[in-house]
């Protein structure tokens, strides 16, 4: 038997929504996870029952926060792939994620911790790794970065940017963009050193991270 469909929202409790949303992103930007659901309701204008109207619990709202910044982020990556420079593409997606990572602290939080995602959210992360694999193979066959690194290994780096910037910001403002461009001279295929290991890609990293939580 076919199940009905939903009814359309109304426009009204659409609006609540966006402004919900909006407002959780603004309050996890300064203040990450820690941010509570009646704060986001002040921001919002709107009644706490509202938010909690549109998301039960505060991991739901975590997450559609998560999920809209994925989104996002995916269509940055798709465009860039159609770039007809592969190099200068993945060195500007390569800044936009640290700046997100950096100005947005539940991101870099969500994916340091791996919260538990709906099948939405968890969909467009899984598009956007593999968006980003292809990113990195069309700048190494273009000979814009060295071949011996992996996709995984990005993510690495821009997390190593986002943990040296939180300590580091109040010494030094433009400490960002700094080891932003350390590393981009890093991944030139320019008198290189060989690197121990090999490449990482997504899965090793999701392995490596199931085994730290189950150790």
């Amino acid at each position: 038997m076919k199940k009905a469909a939903r009814p359309a929202m109304r426009a009204d409790a659409a609006r609540n929504r966006e402004k919900v949303l909006e407002s959780a992103d603004r309050l996890f930007t300064t203040a990450g996870l820690k941010t509570q659901m009646d704060e986001v309701a002040e921001l919002a204008g709107v009644g706490v029952g509202t938010v909690y109207r549109h998301f039960p619990t505060k991991e739901n709202l975590i997450e559609a926060v998560v999920a809209r910044i994925f989104e996002s982020l995916l269509q940055e990556a798709e465009a860039a792939l159609k770039d007809p420079d592969p190099g200068a593409a993945f060195r500007n997606f390569f800044t936009n994620m640290a700046e997100i990572q950096g100005r947005h602290r539940a991101f870099a939080e969500e994916m340091a911790a791996e919260i538990g995602m709906p099948v939405k959210a968890a969909r467009l992360k899984k598009a956007l790794h593999q968006t980003i694999t292809k990113l990195v193979s069309q700048a190494q066959a273009d000979g814009a970065i060295r071949n011996d690194i992996g996709p995984a290994d990005i993510a690495m780096l821009l997390s190593g940017i986002a943990h040296a910037v939180e300590i580091g910001v109040d010494f030094e403002p433009d400490l960002r963009q700094r080891y932003i461009n350390i590393i981009l001279d890093g991944l030139r295929p320019l008198n290189t050193s060989p690197l121990p290991g090999r490449p990482m890609s997504y899965d090793d990293l999701q392995r490596l991270k199931k085994r730290r939580r189950s150790g």
